[in-house]
């Protein structure tokens, strides 16, 4: 067991033994100091085979490749076995106005048992890990989900966490962090000033902190989603679309399918279409600049920074986009892109998704699925692909775009101003103001 992974350095291939000397060693490289260090593992992948065979309650169904020496230190809330759903509507919408026949999948990680966010699963992971190698202290910078998502599972291994939020996080994200007994420091500024005010705090305290998007443990958790792909559905994606604010979703992915495709040597990245909103869309910019020059040698290196973006989305309000580099590279390889969505359909694509699948879905969610159409309009997705839509939180995680819903209340002062309604009624505008202007 004391060999079950190593890590193994991206930048000169320096081997650290395990995350326990990954600690150690200041999450980073000894050699090269980069902190992009990918996890590797001895069991045979033909285990793998097995276990996308056989029902799945959490992430840690894939054990055997997750670096956690002792299944006795797992903590978890069953997240990342989520139902893939079918959703028809998105599918005949596309049939309606494209002629295109697709199959549209989406994993709703408002559906995770820990937070109802996509960043449960890196969560559990962090707090498996430090309880089995003894880290007693944390600090997160975060625009709100992988925040709220750490705290609740650090408090549940008994792990202070120390929480820097740039001043215009949602509310509903503090609150719950604070429920957790964990402490929340607002920074009055934006996501990068939080994430400098983070770091000092660390050094100052010599308390380890996230690395962000390239974290070994956000990624190992992740790289899950691929496992789960093969389990359920009967056609890997052709397609990827989700909403990106850092980027841990395409990294882990690739790094999944690396894994995988010992098993299955088929195996290659769906198309990646990343969605990023018009208020704070610095890798969209940036990959239309670079489009429109033909992608010259050095393109991903070439980026704008949005300093404190305003933006309706706080959870996606990156506006220092420190890993587009990696992310430009994956989008291309794999023939992807990336989309802008205007902020102005938040709501109405909202509403349609709660009118037509029952779904109510927090705002970065909706970026998400507003992308998919806007995907549509640009002629990104292709006849007879499967498509996969990976959504982050759910409506409970922002009260005050659930306010924004309401639509179908009228002020009346007497029963001759009520009549009966039919549920359709409300459709044709849904989809109007939603897709069609």
């Amino acid at each position: 067991m004391q060999n079950k992974y190593h890590l193994q350095c991206k930048q000169c291939n320096y081997i650290t033994p395990n995350l326990e000397a990954w600690f150690e060693q200041g999450q980073k490289c000894p050699k090269c100091h980069s902190k992009w260090s990918e996890a590797w593992y001895e069991s045979d992948y033909k285990q793998l085979l097995e276990l996308i065979k056989t029902p799945a309650k959490s992430l840690w169904h894939y054990f055997p490749f997750l670096p956690l020496m002792s299944e006795k230190h797992i903590i978890s809330k069953n997240e990342g076995t989520v139902p893939i759903e079918r959703w028809t509507f998105l599918e005949e919408f596309a049939k309606k106005q494209y002629g295109l026949n697709i199959n549209v999948h989406v994993c709703r990680n408002d559906l995770n048992g820990g937070t109802g966010t996509f960043k449960d699963l890196g969560g559990t992971m962090a707090a498996s890990v430090f309880s089995e190698i003894g880290i007693k202290q944390y600090c997160i910078a975060s625009t709100g989900n992988s925040a709220t998502a750490y705290s609740k599972y650090l408090s549940l291994a008994n792990i202070s966490c120390s929480v820097f939020m740039p001043k215009d996080t949602i509310k509903a994200s503090e609150a719950t962090i604070s429920a957790c007994g964990q402490q929340v420091f607002r920074v009055m500024g934006d996501y990068a000033k939080a994430k400098e005010i983070a770091a000092d705090y660390s050094k100052a305290h010599n308390i380890p902190m996230s690395i962000g998007n390239v974290d070994p443990i956000r990624v190992e958790a992740k790289k899950t989603m691929v496992f789960e792909w093969l389990r359920q559905m009967d056609k890997f994606p052709d397609v990827y679309i989700q909403s990106v604010s850092g980027g841990t979703g395409p990294i882990a992915i690739d790094k999944g399918v690396r894994e995988a495709s010992t098993v299955f040597p088929e195996l290659k990245n769906p198309r990646m279409l990343l969605v990023q909103s018009s208020g704070c869309d610095p890798m969209v910019q940036a990959w239309g600049k670079a489009e429109s020059e033909g992608f010259p040698e050095g393109f991903e290196k070439v980026y704008p920074i949005i300093e404190n973006p305003k933006t309706d989305v706080p959870t996606l309000a990156t506006g220092h986009p420190y890993n587009y580099p990696i992310l430009a590279k994956l989008v291309k390889n794999s023939g992807g892109s990336f989309v802008r969505m205007q902020e102005s359909k938040l709501v109405p694509v909202g509403k349609l998704v709660a009118y037509e699948q029952g779904v109510l879905l927090g705002p970065a969610s909706v970026v998400c699925v507003a992308g998919f159409f806007n995907a549509l309009k640009e002629n990104l997705i292709k006849n007879g692909e499967t498509v996969l839509l990976n959504t982050g939180e759910g409506i409970n995680r922002a009260p005050e775009f659930l306010q924004q819903m309401v639509y179908t209340t009228r002020d009346v002062h007497h029963v001759e101003e009520c009549s009966p309604h039919s549920i359709d009624d409300f459709r044709a505008q849904l989809w109007e103001d939603a897709v069609m202007r």
